[in-house]
């Protein structure tokens, strides 16, 4: 399980709201005063995301929190995420193909279907259909 420490800032009787902060890999890296993408990290400065998860105990406004993210939904979203557009991509353009559309047709039914696809994935994520399932976890 992924586990990120995440800060209560609202809650009602179903619904946790929690900041977390994003965080990548260059804390981590020895070379990160040299490397371009950790100098443009320190200038960006610190990024929120706000996430919303079932309530299942007792929190309070403020309280800081463990957020916890199984590896396999966390793989399973990214697959989704990047492989679903490609596949749309594909097949819109193979179909303009096989409709005997004109080179520029399929050109466009392809980025037409990138499109849709990157739509598609935005509306499961947004509506949580995705499956992936955040939780607030014990230390």
């Amino acid at each position: 399980m992924i586990k990120q420490k995440a800060t209560v800032i609202a809650t009602d009787d179903t619904t946790v709201w929690l900041d977390t902060e994003r965080q990548s890999t260059c804390s981590q890296c020895q070379v990160k005063k040299g490397c371009g993408t950790g100098m443009l990290a320190n200038h960006v400065g610190k990024r929120f995301s706000r996430i919303s998860v079932e309530k299942q105990g007792d929190v309070t406004v403020g309280q800081q929190v463990h957020l916890g993210i199984p590896e396999e939904s966390l793989l399973q979203g990214a697959l989704m995420m990047y492989m679903t557009p490609l596949v749309m991509m594909f097949l819109s353009a193979a179909l303009a193909q096989v409709l005997d559309f004109s080179e520029i047709m399929e050109v466009v039914a392809g980025f037409a279907g990138l499109a849709i696809g990157f739509y598609w994935v935005h509306i499961q994520f947004k509506n949580n259909k995705a499956g992936i399932q955040a939780k607030i976890v014990e230390e």
